[in-house]
């Protein structure tokens, strides 16, 4: 083990990293554990590293045991590392290889250590690393260990009270969890309580960022929106929504744009001028500062969800949400399209809605998001189109737009969804060409007939009648 002494006096690079792997499979005693976690910590940054770590075969284990160690700092080293080797770690594997049922289980039990708070710390740190990835919080919420970490929530420690709200706003990062995590042992009027009452007491910005952060993903969850107005915060999270400094308007933003998919909100959260705030949000584009960026996303997500309320279509059309969401139809953000194509898709069943944004040249964005080729994009951009193409002069505009020659690159698509629609939209704006020309053909027959009569050449029973003549 005698190369690893030179480490003390290089910088380590990725050159060393089959040495470095080496040097952790074999070691055996505690001093060259801990000198070869050091140098592996100091690489685990670079992308190549957890990887190699997984095809190893035999340093996750090794980290595993070394997690239980007797040794206070062998064991701290070996958490460091297996949080950083599972930061930001979504396509080698490594998280979720670390992430086995015990060691989670095992993370979860240190929160009720009282004697060594630098190892509560760093168990509260891995579960903020490894809360990011999908598969790990997955396995961490079926697993109820969520309610382990919530010791850590609720710590003095002020560095692992961070930590661990922290982890708890990652764990709820996407619906299924967010609603596994509302309907365990933790009430959800506790879950509330508690991060209302940090975001408002606290003087601490990180901390009453990361509960913004964590009320605002748990608002996925229909329980928790729905507590959140029973306890009257709502008011308080529109405060924030309304404020200038950027970090804190994004997560308040987004915690009203998650409560809108509550259907049972939808009308309470408009009456807080939702719709205002997200028709403002909309015009910071992606030219604005890196703390900025994403409030488009946040925007075209609330209005995607208000929409859907039949009853508030055609307030939004008086709101300027009409403008807002053509706007955001342009967005070079896939994600913020698709918000903007099924918004424009429920509020275009508003005829006066469908008539502005047709107006707006809202054909041509949605015609370029059906012809792209994303499954996501051409989805919801047919859907759109389908209800914006409903009265026949918005077709005459679909037709000018290359709406028909899209809608043969449509029906090549592997969904069959988009296929179907593709298909129907094509049907009907024939359909409604033939009545036009039946129409005319009418008025051309009648106009004829007139004419005949005026000059006396017509009779009823039709013996004046080129056609019966004949």
């Amino acid at each position: 083990m005698g190369w690893l002494s030179c480490f003390s006096r290089q910088k380590i690079t990725e050159d060393d990293m089959p040495e470095i792997l080496q040097a952790l499979m074999v070691a055996k005693k505690p001093k060259a554990s801990k000198k070869a976690l050091k140098a592996l910590l100091a690489i685990t940054h670079m992308g190549i590293v957890p990887p190699a770590v997984v095809r190893s075969g035999k340093i996750i284990p090794k980290i595993h045991a070394w997690a239980q160690s007797r040794d206070g700092a062998l064991r701290r080293d070996a958490l460091v590392c297996a949080a950083s080797l599972s930061q930001d770690s979504l396509d080698s594997g490594c998280a979720e290889a670390i992430a086995t049922n015990d060691f989670l289980t095992a993370c979860g039990a240190l929160g009720k250590l009282k004697k060594d708070q630098r190892l509560v710390r760093l168990g509260a740190r891995y579960f903020a690393s490894a809360g990011g990835n999908h598969a790990v919080r997955k396995k961490i919420v079926d697993g109820n260990i969520h309610d382990q970490v919530w010791s850590f929530v609720k710590s003095r420690d002020p560095e692992t009270m961070k930590f661990g709200v922290l982890a708890f706003g990652k764990f709820a990062d996407d619906l299924y969890c967010a609603e596994k995590m509302c309907a365990e042992e933790l009430t959800v009027d506790d879950l509330v309580k508690f991060f209302m009452t940090k975001i408002q007491n606290t003087d601490n910005t990180d901390v009453e960022n990361w509960c913004l952060m964590a009320v605002a993903r748990l608002a996925q969850a229909s329980k928790f929106s729905s507590a959140l107005a029973k306890q009257d915060k709502l008011p308080v999270i529109f405060a924030k929504a309304n404020d200038s400094i950027a970090g804190r308007k994004l997560f308040a933003a987004l915690c009203v744009a998650n409560c809108a998919s509550n259907k049972n909100l939808r009308v309470r959260l408009v009456k807080h001028r939702a719709f205002q705030l997200f028709v403002h949000m909309s015009t910071v584009g992606s030219h604005a500062r890196e703390d900025m960026r994403a409030y488009q996303r946040v925007a075209a997500l609330g209005l995607r969800n208000l929409a859907a309320n039949f009853h508030l279509r055609a307030l939004a059309g008086r709101v300027g949400v009409v403008e807002a969401v053509v706007r955001m139809l342009r967005s070079r953000d896939d994600q913020i399209r698709r918000f903007a194509a099924r918004a424009a898709a429920d509020l275009s069943l508003h005829e006066e809605n469908a008539t502005k944004m047709v107006t707006l040249g809202a054909f041509g964005s949605l015609i370029l998001m059906a012809k792209s080729g994303d499954k996501h994009c051409e989805n919801e951009a047919i859907t759109a189109l389908c209800n914006l193409a409903l009265t026949e002069d918005n077709q005459s505009a679909f037709v000018k737009a290359g709406g028909m020659e899209a809608m043969e690159v449509m029906q090549l698509s592997s969904n069959p969804n988009v296929k179907k629609l593709a298909k129907k939209l094509q049907t009907r704006v024939r359909m409604s060409k033939l009545r036009t020309a039946a129409r005319f053909a009418g008025k051309m027959a009648l106009t004829h007939k007139n004419a005949r009569i005026a000059k006396g050449d017509w009779e009823e029973d039709g013996d004046g009648d080129d056609f019966s003549r004949g």
